[in-house]
């Protein structure tokens, strides 16, 4: 009897360490039942260092599709991509999201930020004759040929619609430099509250160290659209682009939103590397109201995945709460490295102080383990249940009422 005593005992206190440890360990699955989600979980990414706060809202930071749906609202269509954002450009507010922060290689979306950073430094008819080190062999190319003299504007165009790797590198060289422009490029991320990204090529070609966010794909998508040459080069079919000799070519979008006539379609990107797999941001616009939406890590059409998001977006927007907010006004981020930060303009953001630091990362933990806090709690506890056990066992064979 004794034995099945100490047995039942020791069986509740390993039950009390699994529960604490189990809740320790996911403390959004306490905040799950009161928060109207489609599902959660506790990854948490960016993290503004200055509040200490999840970047656009604490629900951005859960596990899984988040959605607050309310009761006339349709149930989300599957969206096949590891992480996107829906937003309403107007306003900032996110209508639905799923690893809004994931960190992961943004491909040739990256070229948004580009031409956020460089339309405003670059005027549009000023001239640039290309390099050798302009081209890019074996990708995605305008046909930029060392020699022939283009306009800023043409390499704008070459960069946005055939998704030119060529002509984002001649933009550098026209802006002073690659190592200036992607320095601008960082400045202008931050100065916008993008802290998932860091840009180490203009063109969002695969780089150790170079990354984004769905978050923050699509807040540079929504401050480039208030840019007028923005919004009309990302909704631009078909542009006449110089070619050898100065003859003029057509180049065309590879935007599917674009050429499939989805109605209101705004193009904005699309994007593919090894690293990054399929990534895009797409745009549209209805009865005055702008929907983006970017997807990254796609595994079905990107541009199918895209209209499925913002038909259900332009139907629900009313009937759901946000689930978080993008920084409209783009304020300066104060870190370390920028005391003093000024705040940027409320349209077209230009910083000109000094480069900003990287956001405080906290790892998604979907992709690794418990973080060190975890597993010393889940140690002190299980050295804790062990001496509960031992001492219940001293005491039984003390007890005068023990049976053998």
């Amino acid at each position: 009897m004794a034995r099945i005593q100490r047995l039942t005992a020791a069986a509740a206190v390993i039950g009390v360490v699994f529960s604490a440890t189990v809740t320790l360990a996911s403390p959004a699955l306490a905040e799950e039942s009161g928060a109207p989600t489609v599902t959660s979980g506790n990854t948490v990414t960016a993290v503004n260092p200055v509040t200490g706060q999840v970047v656009g809202g604490d629900q951005l930071g859960l596990k899984g599709v988040q959605a607050n749906l309310g009761t006339g609202a349709d149930p989300l269509p599957k969206i096949w991509a590891s992480s996107w954002v829906l937003a309403d450009a107007g306003t900032g507010e996110i209508l639905a999201s799923k690893g809004a922060h994931k960190l992961r290689a943004p491909a040739s979306t990256l070229k948004t930020l580009t031409a956020l950073t460089l339309l405003p430094r670059l005027p549009l008819d000023g001239t640039y004759v290309g390099r050798q080190s302009d081209v890019v062999p074996g990708t995605a190319t305008a046909g930029v040929k060392p020699g022939v003299t283009y306009t800023n504007e043409q390499l704008f165009y070459g960069m946005m619609l055939p998704s030119g790797n060529d002509a984002a590198r001649a933009l550098a060289h026209s802006n002073g430099g690659m190592k200036k422009t992607l320095k601008e490029m960082n400045q202008v991320a931050a100065s916008i509250g993008a802290l998932d990204t860091v840009a180490r090529t203009p063109n969002g070609l695969d780089k150790k160290g170079q990354r984004s966010s769905a978050y923050d794909l699509a807040l540079i998508a929504m401050h480039g659209l208030r840019i007028p040459e923005f919004a009309t080069m990302v909704r631009t079919e078909k542009y006449s682009f110089p070619g050898e000799r100065g003859k003029l070519r057509p180049i065309y979008t590879t935007n599917r939103l674009l050429l499939d006539g989805y109605r209101g379609g705004i193009g904005v990107k699309t994007g593919f590397t090894s690293d990054a797999g399929r990534t895009f941001i797409g745009a549209a616009t209805r009865k005055g109201r702008t929907l983006v939406v970017a997807l990254m890590g796609i595994k079905s059409s990107s541009a199918q995945a895209a209209a499925d998001a913002l038909t259900w977006g332009f139907k629900n927007r009313d009937e759901v709460t946000p689930v978080g907010t993008l920084n409209v006004d783009g304020a300066a981020v104060v870190t370390a490295s920028s005391p003093s930060a000024p705040p940027a303009e409320p349209e077209v953001i230009v910083p000109d102080g000094p480069p900003a630091t990287a956001a405080i990362a906290v790892p998604d933990i979907s992709r690794t383990t418990w973080p060190p806090a975890v597993w010393y709690t889940l140690i002190a506890l299980v050295v804790a249940g062990v001496m509960a056990w031992a001492w219940l066992r001293r005491k039984s064979r003390r007890s005068p009422y023990s049976v053998i």
